[in-house]
């Protein structure tokens, strides 16, 4: 805390103060700066009512006194308004006696000649509304004052700006305040970050003076947000803390959003105008002119700053009626080019307007259409190449945009609901906002539905139904989301209407999407095929691509890797037609895990992380998340498992943040399958644990059976043979299984000598809901006992020792554990298809490391290669 500065010697009249002055420190010393720059005579403090300019220039003032050889003097202009008085004001805090033999302005001019001070004229605004010609009358006095005197400069506090051309500006701005923490438990460390912002300490001081025992850790995100809706005004920070002494700090937040009267003192010792924020307030609005007034009040409509286009189209508002708006700190300019109103300033500008009921509905209107159609014309862009900056665009706007779909929402207005529907869709998904979309949606549709049915009502219904859907499959409600696509689809069909153009806006393609979720390829690829002829006869791109996708994930399921290269290809061309680069993501993780299932391991590195830098570029959390699953198992393929562990484990976190439950179980079953390789048994078992209970729950049928294959895996890294085989025959033959995880299955059969055509069954355990039952229970008993079976033996060693440690190896350039595996095998007979099948590699990749081996070893054929194995010891 910053003590209350004492006056030195040579600063007169300086207001003595009964609180401690906290913060502003970097302000201070700014202002310090400028005026110790020759150019800078006339400086203004400017800012709104209550944002602290008297005591920043009673600060400023304080430390002044060792520049100023004939002393600093602080003139208190709040109770004069008129020039006259001004002049009387100012020889009477210099210490000067007027006489009667000269004009008062010449004696003041005449003693300030030769002096080398700084005065401080606070509270200026005063006689800038005293009249037209009076504020002529004091402002050219000041003029005539820095031409007369080149020792004496100005520093001023104002309301609004002199516009001097002498003037520079200082605008003040309110103290930082945090951002709201999060929900959870906060560290130590995090709350006493949140502490040290001026805004909280200014807050936590002045409540302890009426409750000593006021703690702000207790309270802390109640605190912040009294500093977020107060916007970090001293003056409304110092009236709410007076309330914690009968309040606790949630209702003084419900009191501020409810009631600007609430933010007042019963104090007689505070001037009038700032006993409450709105006699603050009342003492601006009295100063603006009639068209000033109306702007004013219509600007109330905006939320989170605007643009001067928006403010031109909706509350009719001139670029000079903006400038003077600004110039009287009711508005804030931003270099970026929006305007900002202060959150209480606007909850007073709404009261006047609604004090025009004629106006009211008008404005709110306007501003409903005004976004919906910024939305609308964002649609092709997000789809294009254009996507970041039209995020961004929207991202700007959006506290505006969701104001005007609340009121879109609320009125039943069918027209700005269809209208910027989709391209709010495209946002949330680019940004992982699956809740707030899901909860904006939801509401129209219950207000729509409240309506007579019209053909542009059930077109509206349609069109939000699928939007919903789509982000019901983002947050893992698949059933809700099939419910709400079949009625969209079923509407479009009623008005026998194709799906508007745009990005997966046709409900087929969600619905496939479904459909190969629940592990039904066969309806998946109809469903897909259907949407891609729909959108090929309209030339609608986006959908075309996306049903392009979806196709060449139902062949990657079979296991048709040209195919599905094919149809990726396919959509990777429209993609870069259009330009549309979150969209190439997609296409980039596919034609990642072709070139894996080939073998092409850079290639399909490459791929997944270009995926992962195109959308961390639109911070899109799910999108980074996928691509770094995908890269932890091809890390795992490679056993590179600290690698691999790393990047499930960032997936996982990412996930968690936007709550995708289908990217959750995906990274958890990485885990498990990475804790499992290294031995880590507990892990792997809780990995697969959570990862199978929350697939199950979303009815995720191909990743159960994933999950399933890598529990099969641990039950034999355990000694449960019988139980492994069970569960993988069961992958093996389910129809859901893809054919990664079929292959996965039979290769682990394989290798430790599984009949898996003998472990099929018929009974209970044929179901799935069921075998997960069993699975889980049968799950928790791995590890919990000191007599664990012996690990069923891997058949790829049964002729071979153990590998030995690559970095025990004699060599300059050691072999990595997959060239000793396959060297193994070679020694052992095995042929380069039996190496591939052994471990699930191409027979190219099983040549590739062979000839790796070769050259490490100084060896040109198989033979030569084991025998200068075993004279280093290596077999």
């Amino acid at each position: 805390m910053q003590q209350q500065a004492q006056a030195p010697v040579g600063v007169f009249h300086l207001p003595a103060q009964l609180t401690p002055f906290i913060g502003r420190a970097d302000e201070i010393q700014a202002i310090i700066r400028l005026l110790a720059e020759p150019a800078c005579r006339l400086l203004t403090l400017v800012g709104v009512g209550g944002i602290g300019k008297t005591r920043l220039a009673g600060q400023v003032a304080a430390q002044m006194p060792p520049a100023f050889a004939d002393g600093v003097y602080f003139v208190l202009l709040q109770a004069v308004e008129s020039p006259h008085f001004f002049i009387s004001a100012l020889a009477d805090t210099l210490n000067l006696s007027l006489t009667s033999l000269e004009a008062p302005e010449i004696q003041l001019l005449t003693y300030l000649r030769d002096k080398d001070i700084l005065v401080v004229l606070d509270n200026f605004e005063q006689l800038l509304h005293s009249t037209e010609t009076g504020r002529e009358d004091s402002t050219a006095f000041l003029s005539q004052i820095l031409v007369a005197a080149a020792g004496v400069k100005v520093l001023v506090t104002s309301r609004e700006v002199l516009n001097l051309q002498e003037e520079w500006l200082y605008p003040v701005q309110g103290l930082p305040f945090p951002p709201l923490p999060r929900l959870s438990a906060l560290s130590k460390e995090e709350s006493d970050e949140i502490e040290t912002y001026q805004a909280v300490r200014l807050f936590a001081e002045r409540a302890r003076r009426v409750r000593r025992d006021f703690s702000v850790v207790e309270e802390i995100a109640d605190v912040v947000r009294i500093c977020q809706l107060t916007e970090g005004v001293p003056l409304a920070i110092e009236l709410a803390a007076a309330w914690t002494k009968t309040l606790r700090c949630a209702d003084i937040v419900a009191e501020i959003q409810r009631n600007l009267d609430f933010l007042a003192t019963p104090h007689h010792n505070v001037p009038e105008r700032q006993r409450s924020v709105r006699a603050t307030f009342d003492y601006c609005w009295q100063r603006l002119n009639e068209k000033e007034r109306q702007v004013f009040q219509r600007l109330a409509v905006f939320r989170g700053g605007f643009q001067r286009q928006a403010a031109k189209r909706i509350a009719a508002a001139s670029l000079p009626i903006l400038a003077s708006l600004v110039d009287k700190s009711l508005l804030r300019w931003s270099p970026e080019g929006r305007y900002y109103l202060h959150e209480l300033l606007r909850q007073y500008a709404a009261e006047q307007l609604v004090r025009s009921p004629g106006d009211v509905d008008r404005i709110y209107d306007r501003h409903c259409a005004f976004y919906a159609d910024f939305l609308h014309q964002r649609q092709a862009d997000l789809a294009g190449s254009r996507q970041v900056e039209a995020a961004a665009e929207i991202e700007a706007e959006l506290e505006n945009i969701r104001a005007a779909w609340q009121w879109a929402v609320v009125e039943a207005e069918i027209q700005p609901i269809s209208q910027s529907a989709h391209s709010l869709l495209m946002f949330y998904q680019l940004k992982s906002r699956y809740r707030e979309g899901l909860e904006a949606f939801t509401q129209a549709l219950a207000s729509l539905r409240q309506q007579p049915a019209t053909p542009e009502r059930e077109q509206a219904l349609a069109i939000l139904l699928l939007d919903q859907g789509w982000l019901y499959i983002r947050l893992g409600q698949l059933q809700a989301a099939k419910e709400a696509l079949e009625q969209s689809r079923a509407l479009y069909a009623r008005l026998d209407l194709p799906p508007p153009p745009g990005h997966s806006s046709d409900p087929f393609i969600a619905l496939g999407i479904i459909a190969l979720i629940f592990g039904d390829y066969a309806e998946a690829a109809q469903l897909a095929e259907a949407a891609r002829q729909t959108s090929d006869r309209q030339n609608h791109l986006g959908n075309l691509a996306v049903a392009l996708l979806l196709l060449t994930r139902v062949a990657l399921a079979y296991g048709h890797y040209p195919e599905a290269r094919q149809y990726s290809q396919q959509a990777w061309a429209i993609y870069e037609q259009t330009g549309a680069r979150w969209l190439m993501a997609y296409s980039l993780n596919d034609l990642g895990t072709i070139a894996w299932a080939e073998g092409d391991y850079l290639t399909a590195q490459k791929q997944f992380q270009t995926s992962y830098a195109i959308r961390e570029s639109f911070n899109d959390l799910e999108g980074m998340a996928l691509a770094l699953n995908h890269l932890g198992r091809l890390a795992a393929r490679q056993d590179a498992y600290t690698e691999a562990q790393q990047y499930h484990q960032q997936s996982l976190t990412l996930y968690q943040e936007i709550n995708d439950r289908g990217g959750l179980a995906a990274s958890l079953e990485g885990l498990g399958t990475v804790a499992c390789a290294l031995g880590d048994y507990p892990a792997a078992r809780e990995n697969f644990h959570q990862a199978l209970n929350i697939a199950a729950e979303i009815q995720f049928v191909p990743l159960v059976l994933a999950i399933l294959t890598g529990v099969g895996e641990l039950f034999l890294s355990t000694g449960h043979s019988h139980q492994a085989a069970k569960v993988l025959a069961f992958v093996n033959q389910h129809p859901a299984s893809d054919h990664e995880t079929k292959t996965t299955a039979q290769h682990l059969a394989a290798r430790f000598n599984l009949d898996l055509l003998a472990e099929i069954e018929t009974g209970p355990t044929a179901n799935l809901n069921r075998m997960i039952e069993v699975v889980q229970i049968e799950l928790a008993a791995v590890g919990q006992t000191e007599d664990e079976p012996p690990p069923v033996k891997d058949q790829r060693h049964a002729a071979t020792t153990q590998p030995s440690v690559p970095n025990a190896q004699p060599l300059i350039e050691p072999l990595t554990s997959r060239e000793l595996e396959i060297l193994h095998l070679i020694a052992a007979g095995r042929s380069n298809p039996e190496i591939a099948a052994a471990l699930i590699l191409t027979v190219g990749t099983v040549k590739a490391h062979t000839n790796h081996i070769y050259g490490k070893l100084n060896a040109t054929n198989r033979v030569q290669a084991v025998n200068r194995a075993r004279e280093l010891g290596l077999l």
